[in-house]
C-alpha cells in the first residue's frame, strides 16, 4: 500500500468520543451508532463524509481516545453529548484500503509498517479514516475508504 503525501488544511470535526487503553476497548460501532442519534442536530456540518479519529497518548497507563463524527464549517448550538476536535493543518500520508484488500487490522499494520521504511515520521500521534460515498458498508467488499496519517520527513541525527 502506498501513500500520496497530500496537504490538508486545518479541520473541525464533530462527535461521539470513547476512551480505553488501546482501540480494542471501544465500541466503534456503538459510538457510530450513538453518533447517528446526533446527526441531524449538527448545524453547518459538511455532507457526505465522515470521520474516526483515534488518537493514542503514550501515557502509563496508556490512553486511547476515538472520535466518530462529521466536520463543521463552524461551531454553534451542538447537543452537549457531542465533542469538538479541532485537527491542525498538515501534511498527511493518504493511504486508500479498499476492503477485498483485507480488514482493518492488516490496514493498519501496512500502514504503520510504510512509515517505518519510510523518509517520514509521524507529526502527531493520531490517524484518520475517511468514509466518503466508496464507503458501503463494513460488510461489503467493494467499499473503500482512506486512512490520514499526519507526518514530517525524517531528519538525520
Amino acid at each position: 500500500m502506498e501513500p500520496e503525501i497530500i496537504e490538508k488544511p486545518e479541520m473541525t470535526l464533530v462527535g461521539i468520543v470513547g476512551c480505553g487503553s488501546d482501540v480494542t476497548d471501544l465500541d466503534i460501532l456503538g459510538l457510530w451508532q450513538r453518533f447517528d442519534t446526533h446527526e441531524k442536530q449538527i448545524q453547518h456540518r459538511v455532507e457526505g463524509t465522515y470521520y474516526e479519529v483515534h488518537i493514542q497518548e503514550e501515557t502509563s497507563p496508556p490512553l486511547h481516545f476515538g472520535l466518530m463524527g462529521m466536520a463543521v464549517e463552524r461551531i454553534e448550538d451542538l447537543p452537549i453529548e457531542l465533542f469538538v476536535k479541532v485537527l491542525p493543518a498538515a501534511a498527511y500520508a493518504q493511504f486508500t484500503h479498499r476492503l477485498t484488500d483485507g480488514d482493518f487490522g492488516s490496514a493498519f499494520q501496512a500502514v504503520y509498517d510504510w512509515i517505518e521504511s519510510s523518509d517520514y515520521v509521524p507529526a502527531h500521534q493520531y490517524d484518520v479514516q475517511v468514509y466518503d460515498e466508496r464507503f458501503k458498508g463494513p460488510e461489503d467488499p467493494e467499499s473503500v475508504l482512506e486512512i490520514l496519517v499526519p507526518v514530517v520527513p525524517k531528519v538525520d541525527g
